[in-house]
């Protein structure tokens, strides 16, 4: 099975990149951006198509990784944006929901704000392979820290993370705030890799 990494998103996959990362992470967005066509225009209007990875496989995108760095990240929402698509009292809302979910990332660092592989490829290595290209980038780059969060809801998640060689290095709670944005989970986990 051939299957090509990119160190960024072409624009003919913007759309389904969109959607398979806005699924993949429903339940850290939908509470804050809705579940509605508004928050795939939020995500579409935000989005930084060089801060990610992403997989191709038959001419289709099947998987997709979301990086953040000290100078921003592949989801940068913008206050403009948000009033626009969701009215000035619910776009600052949802920016202050979006800012508990916020990561402030080092220099050297790579934090990774999300992965989505397509329901169809799981099981297949996808979310692998763009963990290597992630850590063949940050040696590059002379970077030694990878990063990420995981929900308390997601335990397959962190025990592929585990697996992969990340460690637990703190948990935070989101009660209360989780009462008043209606997040499905109640902790999340910051992972650390350290490489090189």
């Amino acid at each position: 099975m051939q299957v090509d990494y990119l160190d960024y998103l072409p624009d003919d996959f913007t759309s389904s990149a969109i959607q398979l990362y806005f699924n993949a992470l429903q339940e850290k967005f939908a509470p804050i951006l809705s579940s509605d066509g508004r928050a795939l225009q939020a995500l579409a209007s935000n989005i930084e198509t060089g801060k990610c990875l992403v997989a191709i496989y038959d001419e289709k995108l099947v998987g997709i990784m979301g990086i953040q760095t000290s100078k921003g990240g592949f989801v940068n929402p913008s206050l403009k944006v948000m009033v626009r698509i969701y009215g000035i009292l619910g776009g600052i809302l949802r920016m202050g929901g979006l800012a508990i979910l916020h990561h402030i990332t080092t220099t050297d660092e790579l934090y990774v704000g999300g992965v989505a592989v397509a329901h169809e490829m799981r099981g297949k290595g996808i979310g692998l392979g763009l963990f290597e290209l992630l850590e063949r980038i940050a040696l590059k780059k002379g970077i030694r820290t990878i990063s990420l969060e995981v929900i308390d809801t997601n335990p397959r998640a962190k025990t592929l993370y585990e697996h992969l060689g990340f460690v637990v290095m703190k948990t935070k709670t989101i009660w209360p705030l989780n009462l008043f944005v209606k997040f499905p989970f109640r902790l999340t986990s910051l992972m650390v890799k350290t490489i090189g």
